[in-house]
């Protein structure tokens, strides 16, 4: 999870080099209590060789899933992500060598404005043309600044938006894959997987199963298999995405959540927040 937390909060990379060295890189559950549905927990399924449910459900997906090139040629949408913090970084431990480690990899005018501003916020946007496997931006564009940046750390901000062209229908099912191995090879060695069905919900004309892998949450359309919310917790921090059917099928990214909380000695309180918009054409 480690590699898509990094991804997630590109822009924070200097800032994440210092909480990844204290904090668990795993995120997410956002309020499951704001969910509007209800789970049923009366299904009775019987299946061969002893197969648990949410091992069935797991298996459909793995089965039906390809890369998002297979499902289509051609996409065109708009990303937009707000990305905010609330922490002191006038002062925190090891200084010197964050420091140095940001400027290094081309960080250093976004590290600057970090610290320079407890009160961080802004707001980017960019226009994404989809097509063969390849991802082309466009148009990337500062929309809000909750405080004013000079050019160089505005343009720094600009620069480093791979995270807002990133790919995450192909990232989020490989790391459903890559959780249910981990789970095996634990239950293969009669360790605890952690691993649930949690129950059902209808929305629409569709019939979602949830199942519980850990601290990672899955939302299973039926019939297609398709992802429809992913979610993760690690004590107070969490990540949610969720998906819709933009086309019959076919469920792609609409929105994304995640906020990250520093609570170590030492180090100043606060946190890292991260909301994503997607928008189809």
């Amino acid at each position: 999870m480690r590699q898509l937390l990094t991804g997630t909060l590109r822009w924070f990379a200097p800032l994440l080099l210092a909480l990844f060295t204290v904090l668990p890189a795993q995120a997410q559950d956002d309020d499951e209590d704001d969910i509007a549905y209800s789970l049923k927990l009366n299904e009775v399924v019987v299946l061969a060789d002893g197969m648990t449910f949410e091992e069935y459900l797991l298996k459909q997906v793995l089965a039906h899933a390809k890369p998002l090139k297979a499902h289509v040629q051609t996409l065109r949408y708009s990303v937009t992500c707000q990305l905010e913090k609330d922490i002191d970084l006038s002062k925190f431990p090891h200084r010197r060598t964050i420091t140095f480690a940001a400027r290094l990899a081309g960080y250093g005018q976004i590290l600057s404005a970090l610290r320079e501003h407890k009160h961080f916020g802004i707001t980017m946007a960019e226009d994404i043309l989809y097509h063969n496997g390849k991802i082309t931006a466009s148009n990337i564009r500062m929309v809000e600044k909750k405080q004013e940046l000079t050019p160089k750390q505005e343009a720094s901000f600009l620069k480093h938006d791979g995270m807002m062209s990133a790919n995450v229908y192909d990232t989020f099912y490989k790391k459903v894959r890559e959780k249910v191995k981990e789970l095996q090879k634990k239950y293969k060695k009669k360790q605890e997987t952690g691993m649930e069905y949690s129950g059902s919900y209808t929305a629409g004309n569709r019939t979602y199963y949830v199942v519980k892998l850990e601290n990672m949450r899955v939302h299973i359309a039926d019939g297609c298999w398709q992802i429809a919310r992913i979610s993760y917790s690690e004590g107070q921090n969490r990540m949610q995405y969720e998906f819709k059917e933009i086309k019959p099928n076919l469920f792609l990214a609409s929105q994304g959540t995640a906020k990250f909380y520093l609570d170590k000695e030492k180090w100043p309180k606060g946190y890292i927040s991260m909301k994503m918009n997607y928008t189809y054409h």
